[in-house]
């Protein structure tokens, strides 16, 4: 137990506030490149779609699409952040000075993972400002999609600081970006209902984590969900506690900490 006291809150607070700053640099790239890109998906879909009437009680699709969109760059921003910095320290040579670090591990995990949680916060959070001009800034739960948008941050990052463990190079990690996560986002009811899915393709639901992230995210903006809101909420509650441990077991024993 005593591997999990925080007992260097002046160093804690030193590391995240690097991680931070080291995203905040290129703002350019980290925050306006992917708020620019669901802005291009909100007016692409938004434009053709915007008089369809969807299946949740007859939501229009521009208030549909919001809150997937904003989730959807929540993930991708979140996992980035902690997998990209410790692949630039492996490239630097300099990943092994973490172990010198007069923190604790569990100081370190939740560094890295609530740098990545911010991160993709503020591009959930910038993804709605965006869209409001379109659809206007009603939230049916607003702390609680603020909330949410925090959980799902939090469950990527960790996960991304795992992948940035684990793997030597930035085409790996672009590999698992655009093979498992872009396509379990893209069927993860971003864009449309799966609950209209027939036949074999209906399970997608079941076996996609990212479909009850983004309905208890849709739920909290616009108050009402596709699939069962309870276990939504008990499978991400389960998400948050399974990555940040993993996450914690990757970084306690040192798996990616040599060159």
């Amino acid at each position: 137990m005593k591997r999990l006291q925080l007992y260097n809150p002046t160093g804690f607070r030193t590391l995240l506030d690097r991680e931070i700053h080291r995203f905040m640099k290129i703002a350019v790239q980290t925050l306006l490149a992917p708020l620019l890109s669901n802005v291009l998906y909100l007016g692409v879909f938004g434009g053709l779609l915007k008089t369809r009437q969807v299946g949740l009680l007859g939501t229009n699709y521009l208030l549909f699409l919001v809150p997937g969109l904003a989730t959807m760059g929540a993930i991708f921003a979140a996992f980035q952040n902690p997998s990209f910095s410790m692949i630039s320290q492996k490239f630097q040579n300099t990943i092994q000075d973490l172990n010198s670090y007069p923190i604790s591990n569990l100081e370190k995990t939740l560094a890295f993972v609530l740098g990545g949680t911010i991160r993709g916060v503020l591009i959930g959070l910038l993804t709605y400002l965006a869209a409001a001009c379109f659809v206007g800034f009603q939230i049916v739960h607003p702390f609680g999609f603020l909330f949410l948008l925090g959980v799902v941050s939090f469950i990527f990052a960790a996960l991304g600081l795992i992948a940035g463990l684990l793997f030597d190079g930035y085409e790996k990690l672009n590999f698992v970006l655009t093979i498992v996560i872009v396509p379990l986002a893209y069927f993860g009811g971003v864009f449309f209902e799966l609950g209209r899915l027939t036949g074999s393709l209906a399970v997608l639901k079941y076996l996609n984590p990212i479909f009850p992230l983004v309905g208890i995210t849709r739920y909290a903006y616009l108050g009402i969900s596709d699939g069962n809101l309870a276990l939504q909420a008990l499978m991400a509650a389960g998400f948050t506690i399974v990555s940040f441990l993993a996450a914690f077991h990757t970084l306690e024993r040192g798996w990616g900490l040599k060159v």
